[in-house]
């Protein structure tokens, strides 16, 4: 449900009293210790082209004790890790086991402001402390509250969650355009996942490492107008230690799509299935939202990004602009490998790189 700003307390957070009734209504059920993160997303026009339809997504997490499996947990990592005590102390480690061992906001009634409006969401926080929601804006309303970044023509809509002082953004995307979907792990930042050792070390151990060139090129298709969507197998507990190396490494904005787990599954099951799916269904609906959209996909061949690219460019054949795979130096068997994955595809859309300076030359389309 949707509120002019002025007919709400911003200091109790109520709203307006059912009528006949002379106590406001809370907008939100957050408490004092919850801990509130918005995720970049997407707003796409509606089919009438009067409305944006914004995607509000977002997590809620709390304070607790560290229960037995949560213990367990860090004793699963550390062995598999081979970590040693003091990294298993340190800051870091610290920092990017936070979200995991964090307890879930489930059942948060949550409010975002828009420009001048509060929009109740509908939906209350899931089991995993997400929200997420689709929100109506009158065009012309987007219009006038958007705000343009510094550089290239991205605008965006400020989503700020009441109760919380969290904000966050939804990118306007046009109907037409260019998109860049773009994967994150050894594709913008080593993570060398075809060995899970090493794989969980990088990802709770150490800083990460960016593949060199990368956010130039990102920076340069920005600045052309490419939109960006990052679509990892990442856990959501990680993004924002992803979103911060990207930003402080200056690749683009854009949009965060990452995969959903719970503590309660088995961590190290989990965790390594995750690797292995999950992104074909965020870019198909990524598609569908934006049909006349052209979108270039950015992957590796440490995963199953060539297949599933493959599949996407054969399912929709007139949207797909090209495909760029990362080889991964030292692989094996990646012509045949190839040759299965892109069938029925136009070898000029399939640009294999070892090195970022070889995207140089690349001709984005008009």
């Amino acid at each position: 449900m949707t509120y002019p700003l002025d007919t709400i307390s911003l200091d109790t957070m109520t709203r307006p009293p059912r009528p006949g009734k002379n106590t406001p209504r809370p907008m939100t059920n957050l408490a004092p210790q919850d801990r509130v993160v918005v995720f970049p997303s997407v707003a796409h026009q509606s089919a009438d082209g009067e409305h944006w339809i914004v995607d509000v997504h977002g997590d809620v997490s709390t304070g607790c004790k560290w229960t037995f499996s949560k213990r367990m947990l860090v004793k699963l990592l550390a062995r598999t890790m081979r970590a040693t005590q003091s990294e298993i102390a340190s800051p870091l480690f610290g920092e990017r086991i936070a979200r995991f061992v964090a307890g879930d906001g489930k059942g948060r009634r949550m409010a975002v402001r828009i420009g001048e409006e509060v929009h109740r969401l509908p939906k209350k926080s899931r089991r995993n402390g997400h929200f997420q929601s689709a929100v109506e804006v009158p065009l012309a309303l987007a219009q006038r509250w958007a705000e343009t970044a510094a550089v290239g023509a991205e605008r965006y809509l400020e989503l700020q969650v009441l109760g919380a002082g969290a904000t966050g953004q939804a990118y306007l995307i046009n109907p037409t355009g260019l998109s860049v979907i773009s994967d994150i792990d050894d594709t913008l930042k080593h993570s060398y996942v075809a060995c899970k050792r090493t794989l969980l070390a990088n990802t709770f151990l150490r800083p990460f490492e960016t593949i060199p060139g990368m956010a130039q090129i990102f920076r340069d298709w920005w600045a052309e107008g490419a939109a960006f969507h990052y679509v990892s197998s990442s856990p959501w507990q990680l993004y924002e230690h992803l979103a911060a190396h990207l930003a402080d490494e200056g690749f683009p904005t854009g949009s965060f799509h990452l995969r959903s787990f719970r503590l309660r599954d088995h961590l190290l099951r989990r965790i390594l299935m995750l690797r292995r799916s999950g992104k074909a269904g965020v870019i198909r609906s990524l598609f569908k939202r934006f049909p006349s959209r052209q979108f270039l996909l950015v992957g590796d061949s440490g995963e199953h990004d060539p297949e599933i690219y493959g599949t996407v460019a054969r399912r929709y054949p007139r949207q797909v602009a090209g495909i760029l795979i990362r080889q991964i130096p030292g692989e094996r068997g990646l012509r045949q490998r190839y040759a299965r994955a892109f069938r029925r595809i136009d070898a000029d859309r399939i640009t294999l790189f070892e090195d970022a300076t070889e995207l140089r030359r690349l001709r984005l389309p008009r």
